[in-house]
């Protein structure tokens, strides 16, 4: 049930709800399982009544719901990627849970340990000593063996890309070098 605080805020008939254009209202009155709740204004349901019909249809029926719901996303796909595209935009504390998750799941770290790394690296480059990050996330790339997914620093895109390039491979690291100052024009 509903605790009474909110109930005083809804309308209290149907009609009511109406004209106020509220999804809800609140008589007071038991439903005819005699629950004493909100109800719906669209159909004057009880919403503890249709909380339980939709469990009911979940046990009962889940393949019928499984399609249902994947055709409810189908058909407002679009609606639903744009609202959550808006709210992660304006969202600080979302991005930075996502981007926690994000940097857990990828390389066990999480924002304060990438946070860390990077005032240690006095906000520049492992490699190159540059400070500009990625241009696209405005942070420096993780650099991480991917043999044993430990992470070694963080690298601006370039240099974390030409060791990737490389294939983590010191010996071909060494012969570019080799090659380099062979060929240097000096």
């Amino acid at each position: 049930m509903t605790d009474t605080v909110n109930l005083n805020m809804h309308p209290s008939s149907r009609t009511e709800a109406l004209k106020k254009n509220s999804n809800h209202y609140f008589t007071g009155v038991p439903c005819r399982n005699g629950h004493i709740d909100k109800r719906r204004t669209t159909d004057g349901h009880c919403l503890t009544c249709d909380c339980e019909y939709q469990k009911r249809k979940r046990k009962n029926r889940p393949e019928d719901v499984s399609r249902m719901r994947k055709a409810y996303y189908q058909k407002t796909r679009k609606h639903q990627l744009k609202i959550k595209r808006n709210n992660y935009a304006a969202s600080k504390q979302l991005r930075l849970r996502h981007r926690d998750t994000m940097l857990r799941s990828k390389y066990g770290i999480g924002v304060e340990e990438y946070n860390l790394m990077e005032v240690s690296q006095f906000h520049k480059c492992a490699i190159c000593r540059n400070s500009q990050n990625n241009k696209r996330t405005n942070y420096f790339d993780v650099d991480h063996s991917h043999k044993t997914g430990k992470v070694r620093g963080l690298l601006c895109t370039n240099c974390n890309q030409g060791i990737g390039k490389f294939q983590d491979n010191k010996e071909l690291l060494l012969h570019a070098y080799n090659y380099l100052k062979e060929t240097d024009d000096e």
